[in-house]
């Protein structure tokens, strides 16, 4: 019998032959399979479960807001604390219009992946220096709409990568010096309709990239020559709705790419340049609002291509030639809402205006002088009066419809030869002079002024009208109610007054009351002495025999005194009537 071979004479073959062949061999095989599964199935569970979670984690959205992939909106919803269950992979958070009223440390250090964030049209009054820490991604942050009074000098520094911050609608008083520190990336700064009164020197120094300043609607009377150090891209800059007084160009020479700048309602009345640069990339400039009476010829040449100019609502009454030279780059011209005197200072305004080939943002320029053009366009009347031309223009009627006698200027001579002015004619330019003593004081009323007066008027009457007509429509019986309770007044009135007339004169009768010795006596004697008491100050008036009101007694002892004196005697002691005097008075 052959003895089985060895195992380490075993080859491939033959142990694959016994795992096939033996029941031991197959049960290890059938083990080693079941158990490579399970691993398998194992691993598999926990990548289900490892991906389920970061799913359910990118998912998360708070009860009370609204979520759009990694965006999530909480808007109007009354919310007065930041929520805390946001997912930490959102990109941005929306918390307007809800009543957010402080910003804690660290509130949103778990969103490290927020790009924007809006917390506009809330309560905020108080910011933490350090309530943005933790969102250094952060482009865009809007805190307008708030309560802001101060920001703390380090607010913005642990967010270098914004791009975007409004500031506007806030209570600022002042900035600090370092508030912007660090936001080299800083494209557009929104301080609008706050309470600023000045500005810190070099505060913008570190925003390189800012291309949009808005200062609008504040209270800044001056700025300081190095106020915009460091702008060097500014192209946008709002200055309107603040109280300066006096600009000067010279304030804005580092600013090299300032395309547009919004100074309009302000009170500037002096606009003029301190040094002599030229400001090239300057387009548009917006002085409308303003107090300006007169422009400086030289101001406009530091701003050779010049675009856009408004002017309007100032108090302009006429403009240089020379400075009409320099507007030779306009495109857009607005000249309305000033005092323009229709004389023949006008005339380089209007004939560089008939050149213009631009725009003209306002077609009515109205006349503001002298009186018999007042209210007419100006470019009307030069024409019709012929005010800019040689010929001597028609005369005008005054009011009461005479002719009166005008002059005119004389023209500067164009050669050595003298020209003589022209003489008093009975036509020419309307002058105050011209205008008889009786006429002068008269202002000719334009017919669309009585018409809106007339129709003013009619209006008001019957509104009037009408307001009554509906009163008694509505309430018939109000008239009767008023007229009621006003003769029930009078009534209770005419009372009081009876009874205070009445009151006083009742304390004026004595109050008698005999003893009963007293009475005993005046039966027996027919006279007898009587007591009687009365309070401080009070009068007795006698009746005479005929009945009238004769005289009156004033008793201001407060004693008690005898009122049997002279032979009194009580004239029906029964009764207890008053006693009758000698002289047939009687007392009461």
């Amino acid at each position: 019998m052959a003895s089985p071979p060895a195992f380490a004479e075993l080859t491939g073959s033959d142990v694959s032959h016994l795992l096939t062949s033996s029941p031991s061999g197959r049960y290890l095989r059938d083990e080693s399979f079941h158990l490579e599964r399970r691993q398998r199935a194992t691993l598999v569970c926990v990548a289900a479960m490892w991906l389920g979670a970061l799913s359910s984690a990118e998912r998360v959205c708070p009860r009370t807001c609204r979520c759009d992939g990694k965006i999530v909106y909480c808007e109007s919803q009354a919310l007065q604390q930041i929520p805390r269950n946001i997912s930490a992979g959102s990109l941005g958070l929306s918390l307007r219009y809800n009543s957010v009223r402080s910003l804690r440390a660290h509130q949103f250090s778990g969103l490290n992946q927020l790009t924007w964030l809006y917390l506009d049209h809330n309560y905020v009054h108080s910011v933490d220096a350090d309530a943005f820490r933790g969102i250094r991604r952060l482009k865009e942050l809007i805190l307008s709409s708030n309560k802001i009074t101060r920001l703390p000098n380090a607010t913005f520094h642990p967010v270098p990568n914004l791009r975007n911050l409004d500031l506007s609608y806030n209570k600022m008083h002042a900035l600090q010096p370092p508030q912007f520190k660090g936001l080299r990336k800083l494209q557009s700064l929104h301080l609008r309709s706050n309470s600023l009164k000045a500005i810190p020197v070099r505060v913008f120094q570190d925003c390189r990239n800012l291309e949009f300043l808005d200062l609008g609607y504040n209270r800044l009377r001056s700025l300081a020559r190095n106020v915009f150090a460091g702008l060097m891209k500014l192209t946008e800059l709002h200055l309107e709705h603040n109280q300066f007084s006096k600009v000067n160009l010279a304030h804005f020479p580092r600013l090299a790419s300032l395309r547009t700048l919004y100074l309009q309602w302000n009170r500037i009345r002096v606009f003029s340049q301190g040094i002599s640069w030229t400001w090239s990339s300057l387009q548009k400039l917006d002085l409308s609002g303003n107090e300006i009476q007169a422009v400086a010829p030289g101001v406009f040449q530091c701003v050779p291509n010049l675009h856009s100019l408004h002017l309007d609502s100032n108090k302009l009454t006429t403009v240089s030639q020379e400075t009409l030279s320099s507007w030779a780059s306009l495109t857009t011209i607005s000249l309305s809402s000033n005092i323009w005197e229709c004389n023949r200072n006008i005339c380089p305004l209007v004939n560089w205006l008939k050149d213009f080939q631009g725009y003209r943002v306002d077609s009515a320029m109205i006349c503001a002088g002298p009186k018999p053009l007042l209210g007419e366009n100006v470019m009307e009347a030069v024409d019709r009066h012929s005010i800019c031309s040689g010929a001597p223009p028609p005369a005008t009627r005054s009011p009461s419809g005479a002719r009166t006698t005008l002059k005119t200027a004389a023209p500067p001579p164009t050669s050595a030869v003298s020209v003589p002015p022209p003489t008093a004619t009975t036509t020419g330019l309307p002058t105050n002079e011209s205008l008889p003593e009786s006429e002068h004081d008269l202002e000719p009323i334009s017919l669309h002024k009585i018409i809106a007066g007339s129709v003013a008027l009619f209006l008001s009457v019957t509104m009037i009208l009408l307001v009554i007509y509906v009163s008694w429509k509505r309430y018939p019986d109000s008239m009767k109610q008023l007229q009621q309770r006003s003769l029930m007044k009078r009534r209770r009135k005419k009372r009081e007054c009876e009874r205070q007339i009445n009151s006083p004169l009742q304390e004026y009768y004595v109050d008698y009351k005999p003893t009963n010795s007293e009475t005993v006596d005046v039966l027996v004697n027919g006279t007898a002495a009587c007591t009687y008491s009365r309070p401080v100050s009070r009068e007795c008036e006698v009746l005479a025999g005929d009945g009238t009101w004769t005289t009156s007694l004033n008793l201001r002892t407060t004693t008690t005194e005898m009122c049997l004196e002279q032979g009194w005697r009580l004239e029906d002691p029964s009764l207890l009537l008053p006693t009758h005097l000698n002289d047939g008075a009687f007392i009461h």
